[in-house]
């Protein structure tokens, strides 16, 4: 009888009818299940290891893009299926996979044994992951200029990895406004800051030179959809293996718009978002330091922000249209 064990954030919206909709699909497939709340203390990642050390043949997430981020960070290059049961704000990683966000019995089945015929070991893909390691700033030394700390270890990211005013967005959206508003108490905070300055941020990728840019956000994605249907670079994919990064340098309010249609796949916006591919980019601060956000979560400021692609690190239940 295959194993299965269910991580979930018990304060996600509707977790327990998420839990109920997972179990009756575990029922159906006769698998053996197990049911691990998240803590603030251990937000997934100890329960991940604990369910590979005792055997588990899948693992089901539920939650947002930091509880999944948890989980995934801990399976990545075992081998061992993660079923993704969406139930946070913005549900990033889940959009780019395609799964059925209003759909809580398909999102179910899905999670539990792929979008199959039949049940048993399901559908899965090997989707690629972004690695980052953040740089912070420790102070001035005897000249009185900044010091940089050791690299942070390694994390991983699902989907974006963002410098700027996104970043700041993210960090002003207070928890209970998230809960209550969902994805549009991001839209609320980041239309406040349209109008705000942007970073000076120096780039440097793959063996390239450095080049420095003025932008109001640099975003470093795995993958780029967000709600409401926009990506705001089109045809990027959780496994071709590449990241792509996006300069967003808007000077009038006007260009929003052009992005925004960009982001449709209806319109360009040359001048005002600079798209490059890369496998391994660094983000370093020119004047102060850069706030930066992990898939919707605040990470602090930092001087400066390696990433890189992990091709073909997680294996994740899919629907049949993720090919």
């Amino acid at each position: 009888m295959p194993s299965l064990v269910v991580i979930g954030n018990p304060t996600a919206r509707g977790f327990d009818r998420a839990v109920d909709a997972v179990l009756r699909e575990v029922a159906v497939s006769g698998a053996d299940a197990r049911v691990v709340p998240t803590t603030l203390a251990e937000p997934g990642g100890p329960q991940a290891r604990q369910a590979l050390s005792s055997g588990a043949d899948a693992v089901v997430a539920i939650g947002g893009d930091g509880t999944v981020r948890e989980v995934a960070t801990v399976l990545a290059h075992t081998g061992t299926p993660l079923g993704v049961m969406p139930a946070g704000t913005a549900n990033l990683f889940a959009r780019n996979l395609g799964l059925p966000l209003r759909d809580r019995a398909a999102a179910a089945r899905i999670a539990v044994a792929g979008d199959a015929a039949g049940h048993g070991t399901g559908s899965s893909a090997a989707i690629d992951l972004g690695r980052v390691s953040l740089v912070r700033s420790v102070g001035g030394g005897a000249s009185g200029a900044a010091l940089e700390s050791q690299p942070e270890p390694e994390r991983a990211f699902l989907v974006v990895a963002g410098v700027g005013n996104d970043a700041l967005a993210v960090e002003a959206a207070s928890l209970r406004d998230k809960r209550r508003l969902g994805w549009a108490a991001y839209i609320a905070i980041g239309a406040r800051r349209l109008a705000s300055p942007s970073f000076s941020v120096r780039g440097s990728f793959d063996e390239g030179e450095g080049e420095t840019t003025d932008a109001w956000s640099v975003l470093v994605h795995n993958a780029a959809r967000i709600p409401a249907g926009f990506e705001v670079l089109p045809r990027t994919r959780l496994d071709d293996g590449l990241l792509h990064i996006a300069a967003v340098s808007p000077r009038r309010l006007a260009h929003w718009g052009r992005i925004a249609a960009a982001g449709a796949g209806i319109a360009r916006a040359q001048g005002v978002l600079q798209h490059r591919t890369a496998r391994r980019v660094t983000l370093a601060a020119v004047d102060g330091l850069l706030p930066v956000q992990l898939d919707g979560d605040a990470a602090g400021r930092v001087s400066r922000l390696d990433a890189r692609i992990d091709r073909g690190a997680l294996r994740v239940r899919v629907p049949r249209s993720f090919s």
